[in-house]
């Protein structure tokens, strides 16, 4: 693993390099919908009990995770896919805003699916393009918590195959 310490005076925080936490991430994001891979369209919306969440407000939260905490914050000016998705996809994150009750959360038609997978697919990008292009300054303020956003997703990782059973 390629670590780089920070430049900050008396900063112990090492860094992952930029090219190794794309690859991370592109690996982390790429391996949530391969698990997907085997469901059906109705498999993705299906609440079974309030104490679990959809497939789909899986993927939709953990896209909302990078888009809140790090592309908001970080570029000026974002604008999200769907303003919608910051209620819809929150969790317990009071301070970002309002949510959506969990129990909840399989009476919902829309977003779509394929609107969800778009939704990926949009932040995804927009990640990508901000770890490649963002200043060095900029990169070690963020890339941490991208860390930790990738983290939090393979925590969804475990959840979504509890949810789905």
């Amino acid at each position: 693993m390629t670590l780089k310490k920070s430049k900050k005076k008396n900063s112990t925080k090492e860094l992952i390099s930029r090219d190794l936490l794309i690859k991370r991430f592109k690996a982390v994001r790429s391996f949530t919908e391969e698990l997907t891979e085997p469901l059906k369209i109705e498999d993705f919306v299906i609440q079974s009990m309030p104490d679990v969440s959809p497939t789909k407000w899986h993927l939709g939260h953990t896209s909302w995770f990078f888009e809140a905490f790090v592309l908001k914050n970080a570029i000026k000016n974002y604008k999200s896919l769907n303003p919608n998705y910051s209620y819809i996809f929150n969790s317990y994150y009071v301070l970002i805003g309002e949510r959506f009750i969990r129990g909840n959360r399989g009476f919902l038609s829309r977003p779509t699916v394929e609107d969800v997978f778009n939704y990926r697919k949009f932040v995804n990008k927009n990640v990508i393009r901000f770890l490649k292009n963002c200043s060095d300054k900029v990169y070690e303020k963020y890339s941490s918590v991208v860390e930790i956003g990738l983290n939090h997703e393979q925590q969804h990782q475990e959840l979504l195959l509890t949810d789905i059973k």
